[in-house]
């Protein structure tokens, strides 16, 4: 199945990358208010007490590095979505 999502190109920057068993995702925050939001999805997943579901690690000027084991890609996206920093999502 693959998955389509849109999102603010003048909020943010989101780019990903499949590697083996995982994907990474490279997300610039152009407005910082929305790290309140993607500290939410962190939280999400921290909550859950699998510990390999994903891995943030946060760069300087507003950048993070998501790590998302492939079988929680569309949880992440989910909650990506329902903090606003995605726009639409489809499932095609």
């Amino acid at each position: 199945m693959i998955i389509d999502y849109k999102y603010d190109e003048k909020l943010l920057e989101l780019k990903e990358i499949a590697n083996e068993d995982d994907i990474e995702f490279l997300i610039t925050l152009f407005d910082s208010e929305l790290k309140k939001r993607l500290i939410k999805v962190r939280e999400f997943f921290e909550d859950n007490k699998i510990l390999s579901d994903i891995h943030y690690y946060i760069h300087p000027n507003n950048k993070y590095q998501v790590i998302v084991r492939k079988d929680f890609y569309n949880e992440f996206l989910i909650q990506l979505f329902r903090q606003e920093l995605l726009q639409e999502i489809k499932w095609r």
